[in-house]
């Protein structure tokens, strides 16, 4: 008879498709190795991504809980007790809800075994309380042991609404993934570009957020005075709601006349190497970001970037000495640091440089995952 090994960590996930907070959660359990050994990912399965698998490559050990509505209150039942039941066999000391879906689920689960809970908040709250949606109210208000923000204007967004709770910021970062040249310029071909072109490149989830449709007006400006501008869309969309949209981006392209120059790379999953393929890269969110992942993904590229004043990437981009930050939704805005950066090599070099440097300094997910655990133990 085999017993299963003690984890002192539960990390409770909804979702199987791959965000910014999914991510998150794969970098920080692959890059410490003592974070793996000691905890566990409770996978609720909504969706029919390949977070699991991806996680389970990783050396994590995941395992599969039936999901269920909130409309289907025995089925929410049956997948609270089986968290307990996991809980219970494995010793479980704290458990982790990875987000807002995740945290409603952990909250049940930590009352009935009386565990330690903690919340990472990846979502930039608004204020007041009553400017969320219900479902993000209601987890705030119910609170947990400690809540640790992905970036300092998630953590203020939330001590503005729960001035008593205990939140501390944990931050967020990135792999330092290195990409060979010649793969990178491999990955430039796929988009469209070849050696004599300025790949600008914006990647991400397709919704109307994201701003992507911001980047296809600017490329269209910029496309007129920029004879070997290249543009490429990275990304599709996530759910049926965002596919009109999608959709939408194409449409526009054509009717600007942008052709050939522009790219729709559809989902892809080697970002890395596409972002090393690129000479700059674009986040165009017109919403709050709690974060920005792309954007130190990027850096760690060595790309320059363009970002949006929409919150997180405020404190990730030093502007005009790691990247460009300009307003949200504004093509004309967007189009004149495009330009700016597509007809000045040595302006790109220079902020490309400064960006590696920040990403290795400030954003090692290494050094994420060490406090997460840190921060866990103390708890």
């Amino acid at each position: 008879m085999t017993t299963d090994p003690a984890r002192d960590f539960l990390f409770v996930q909804s979702t199987t498709e791959i965000g910014g907070a999914e991510i998150t959660l794969l970098n920080l359990l692959g890059a410490s190795e003592a974070l793996r050994r000691r905890s566990v990912v409770a996978s609720l399965g909504f969706g029919d991504g390949d977070l699991p698998a991806r996680l389970r490559a990783a050396g994590v050990e995941v395992v599969d809980i039936p999901r269920a509505r909130l409309r289907d209150p025995a089925g929410v039942v049956r997948m609270v007790l089986a968290l307990r039941a996991l809980i219970r066999a494995r010793g479980v000391r704290v458990v982790v809800g990875n987000g807002t879906h995740p945290q409603a689920v952990a909250r049940a689960v930590a009352a009935l075994t009386r565990v330690k809970e903690v919340y990472i908040v990846h979502a930039l709250h608004a204020t007041p309380l009553s400017a969320n949606d219900r479902f993000s109210a209601g987890v705030l208000l119910a609170g947990a042991d400690l809540m640790l923000a992905v970036s300092q204007a998630a953590a203020d967004a939330v001590r503005r609404l729960r001035p008593r709770a205990r939140v501390e910021t944990l931050g967020n970062g990135t792999r330092i993934v290195p990409v060979d040249p010649a793969d990178a310029r491999a990955a430039r071909a796929e988009l469209g570009a070849g050696p004599a072109h300025v790949l600008f490149t914006v990647i991400g989830r397709l919704q109307l957020g994201k701003g992507q449709d911001v980047f296809v007006e600017a490329a269209a400006k910029v496309a007129s005075t920029l004879p070997a501008a290249r543009f490429a869309v990275v990304g599709s969309p996530t759910f049926a709601t965002d596919q009109p949209f999608a959709d939408g981006l194409r449409a526009r392209a054509a009717a600007l006349g942008l052709g050939e120059r522009i790219f729709f790379a559809g989902y892809r999953s080697d970002v890395a190497r596409l972002m090393a393929g690129s000479d700059v890269v674009c986040q165009t969110s017109r919403y709050s970001e709690s974060f920005g992942l792309v954007i130190v993904e990027a850096m760690a590229q060595g790309r320059p970037v363009i970002a949006t004043r929409v919150g997180g990437p405020e404190e990730i981009i030093r502007t005009e000495e790691d990247g460009l930050l300009i307003a949200p939704d504004d093509a004309a805005a967007l189009a004149g640091a495009l330009s700016r950066l597509g007809g000045d090599a040595a302006l790109r070099t220079r902020i490309g440089a400064a960006a590696a440097h920040a990403a290795r300094d400030r954003f090692d997910i290494s050094a994420i995952a060490k406090k997460l655990l840190f921060q866990l133990d103390a708890i």
